[in-house]
C-alpha cells in the first residue's frame, strides 16, 4: 500500500498575507478575473431553482473533501478612529478537515510571521476545543427544543440547522445578468431581505433579515464563485449591551481546482458599530486558504490461488 499525494494547487508564496469565519459571501474579486458589462440572460432562469442546484453541486462534492489538508491563515484588524490599522494579529494553522460532514482539527504553526511557541498551541487547541463542544451543546440544546427533528432531502436539503426552503424564504433573489469570468459563463444573483419573511428567533434569524448583496454562480459547475454581502440595517447582540453592530461587510472568493472542485480563497469581514454600549468597534477579518492536499491510497494485491499451472511464481 502506497499513498500518493495530489499535488497542491497553490504555491505557499499566493498566501503571505491573509487571514473563522465563514460561510460566505462577492462580486468578481478575483485577481486575474477577466470583467465584462452584465449582460442580461439569454433565457429566463429562476433564481430559486438555481439557488438550490447550487445547493445540491456543493453537496455532491463535500465528500471529495474528506480527510484534505490546507492552510489557514486568519488577520485581524483593530481600525483606529483616524482610518488606520491600530492593531494587526496574524495567525497561521495546518487544518485536517473531517470526514463524512464531521469537525475537522488544525493546529497553530505561526504567529505575526514566526513560529508559535508551545504556549501559544496549547491555548488555541484549548480555544478550538471550547469552541467545538459549545457548538455541540447548542446543537444539541436545539435539537432537545425541537418538537420535531428537522431532516433534510435532495428536494429540500438542510443547510445548517435550517431547511433551505426557509433559508430561501428570507430573501428576494433575482438573476439580473451574466458575466464570463476568466473564460466561464456566471449568472449574476442579487438577494435582498424579504419584508414577509418570518419574524427572527435568533441573533442569527436577525442576521439573515438584514443581509443583501450579490453572488456570482458558475454556470458550469453551479459552485459560488465570488459573493457580496452587507448589512441594511444595525444588528444588536443581547439587546445592544454585548454590541451593536451598525455595518457589516462580508465577501468570499472561490476558486475552480480542476475535476470539478471548487476551494475557498478568501473570506472577509468587517464589523463596525459599539461593544458593552461604550466603546467602538471597527474590527476586520481575512482568512485565506491555500495549499489543499488530498490523498488517495492504492493498493495492490494478488488474488490468483496458490499453485494454479501457468500462474507466475
Amino acid at each position: 500500500m502506497h499513498r500518493t499525494e495530489i499535488a497542491a494547487p497553490y504555491s505557499r508564496e499566493a498566501v503571505k498575507t491573509r487571514s473563522p469565519a465563514c460561510a460566505a459571501l462577492a462580486i468578481a474579486l478575483l485577481p486575474g478575473a477577466v470583467r465584462a458589462e452584465v449582460a442580461a440572460p439569454a433565457f429566463e432562469v429562476n433564481a430559486r431553482d438555481l439557488v438550490r442546484r447550487v445547493v445540491r453541486s456543493q453537496r455532491r462534492e463535500e465528500a471529495a473533501f474528506d480527510g484534505t489538508t490546507f492552510d489557514q491563515r486568519e488577520v485581524k484588524i483593530e481600525w483606529g478612529s483616524d482610518g488606520r490599522p491600530r492593531e494587526i494579529a496574524s495567525r497561521l494553522f495546518y487544518v485536517l478537515s473531517g470526514n463524512g460532514g464531521e469537525e475537522g482539527s488544525r493546529e497553530l504553526v505561526e504567529v505575526d510571521g514566526r513560529p508559535a511557541t508551545d504556549a501559544e498551541k496549547r491555548k488555541a487547541a484549548e480555544e478550538d476545543e471550547k469552541g467545538r463542544k459549545k457548538r455541540l451543546e447548542e446543537k444539541a440544546a436545539r435539537e432537545a427544543r425541537r418538537a420535531e427533528k428537522v431532516s433534510g432531502d435532495e428536494d429540500d436539503p438542510l443547510v445548517g440547522r435550517r431547511r433551505l426552503s426557509e433559508l430561501i424564504s428570507r430573501f428576494v433573489i433575482r438573476v439580473v445578468g451574466e458575466e464570463v469570468v476568466e473564460g466561464r459563463p456566471a449568472y449574476v444573483l442579487d438577494f435582498a431581505p424579504d419584508p414577509a419573511a418570518p419574524a427572527p428567533e435568533s441573533l442569527g434569524d436577525r442576521a439573515l433579515n438584514a443581509l443583501a448583496g450579490r453572488a456570482l454562480i458558475d454556470a458550469v459547475d453551479f459552485q459560488v464563485r465570488s459573493v457580496v454581502a452587507h448589512l441594511t440595517k444595525p444588528v444588536k447582540v443581547a439587546g445592544g449591551l454585548a454590541a451593536s453592530v451598525k455595518q457589516a461587510e462580508i465577501s468570499y472568493t472561490g476558486q475552480p481546482l480542476g475535476e470539478d472542485l471548487w476551494f475557498p480563497c478568501v473570506v472577509e469581514l468587517r464589523l463596525t458599530g459599539r461593544k458593552a454600549l461604550f466603546f467602538r468597534l471597527d474590527t476586520s477579518f481575512r482568512f485565506e486558504f491555500a495549499n489543499l492536499k488530498r490523498f488517495r491510497v492504492d493498493t495492490e494485491s494478488d488474488v490468483r490461488p496458490t499453485g494454479t499451472p501457468g500462474s507466475a511464481p
